[in-house]
């Protein structure tokens, strides 16, 4: 307006530079479709998404994160920036890349934008600007990180998971969808570093024990690391089961086969 008006010093505060932070973008392979180039948000239409962040409660090692919380009014919202899960964000050591320096635990929108719980898309962590590995994990999803470290610092950086373009660490980290784009690959029930159908700790068996293990048409709803399409019900058979996108993941004719998580 016209009328000029002293700010007092009491409202000022110092110029402070954003700590380091990066932007990311990552598609999941179970709720994706195809047809839309989006990922459903059946959980979230269910009321099956937490408030509370779920990885903390899981067993992962939490770095400077942890406890991250976000509002029922956050979780209503609809299209393509709607909620489908959350996810976890890692800063490795550029030396060291087995070495998690800092953690996040973030929301995954439909679109595949990964937001904060504040909304804004630019996550920034409590580190030094340095150069980092970047990886994303999912709790039934297998985990992808950038191929090479990264410069973070008070500039916003960028990696797109999404791209067959964007490089990942190890041998075939991603999954490719019939449109080019690429997303994280389905199925991980076991918190371990192998996508297995059958043999000891396979990711199939607790399909079958979570529905009742005897009869496998039986099915339950929920938010369960073993809802591999996460559609908010576990199946072991049946169309949308659980099980088959097991199998296709390691090969789909040679169950002995395994998949294995592409991070150090």
């Amino acid at each position: 307006n016209s009328t000029r008006t002293i700010i007092p010093g009491s409202a000022l505060a110092r110029w402070q530079n954003c700590g380091p932070s990066v932007r990311l973008r990552v598609n999941l392979q179970g709720p994706y479709d195809g047809t839309a180039n989006l990922m459903r948000d059946d959980l979230r239409a269910l009321g099956l998404v937490p408030t509370a962040e779920p990885y903390q409660a899981m067993g992962f090692p939490m770095v400077g994160g942890g406890g991250e919380s976000t509002t029922t009014a956050r979780l209503a919202q609809t299209g393509k920036n709607a909620v489908v899960d959350w996810v976890r964000v890692e800063l490795r050591n550029k030396n060291n890349p087995a070495q998690v320096l800092a953690t996040r635990s973030a929301l995954l929108e439909r679109d595949g934008d990964i937001v904060g719980t504040d909304g804004y898309a630019r996550l920034i962590f409590n580190v030094a600007s340095d150069n980092y590995f970047v990886a994303v994990r999912h709790r039934n999803h297998l985990g992808a990180m950038s191929l090479g470290s990264i410069a973070l610092g008070a500039n916003e950086a960028g990696v797109d998971f999404t791209l067959g373009t964007t490089p990942t660490y190890g041998t075939d980290a991603r999954v490719a969808f019939a449109n080019g784009k690429r997303g994280l690959w389905c199925g991980h029930v076991q918190r371990d570093t192998r996508l297995r159908y059958t043999g000891q700790d396979n990711d199939r068996d607790p399909i079958l024990t979570l529905i009742g293990g005897s009869v496998p048409t039986n099915f339950i709803t929920g938010y369960h690391a073993a809802d591999v399409t996460l559609d908010g019900v576990v199946r072991y058979i049946g169309q949308g089961n659980d099980r088959d996108p097991i199998l296709v993941n390691i090969g789909g004719s040679v169950p002995t086969n395994f998949r294995i998580e592409q991070l150090p």
